[in-house]
């Protein structure tokens, strides 16, 4: 979550997520995944099981695809 390692046009995300309820109680958990679309964060899960629980779906959802 350092600033130094995020593109420039993704520093919003990062900025977003530490504003966060859990950005704040959580800072560091890892790993972390961020979705975020038309501006917004609409979904941050951590761990392998957040992935392939909450997030892989939330894509796939979001995209109009499917495994």
């Amino acid at each position: 979550m350092k600033e130094d390692s995020w593109p420039a046009d993704a520093k919003w995300v990062m900025a977003a997520f530490l504003a966060s309820d859990e950005g704040k109680s959580r800072p560091d958990a890892t790993p972390r995944f961020i979705l975020a679309q038309n501006g917004k964060i609409i979904l941050a899960v951590t761990g392998n099981s957040g992935w392939k629980e909450k997030m892989w779906p939330r894509i796939q959802e979001v995209t109009g695809t499917s495994a």
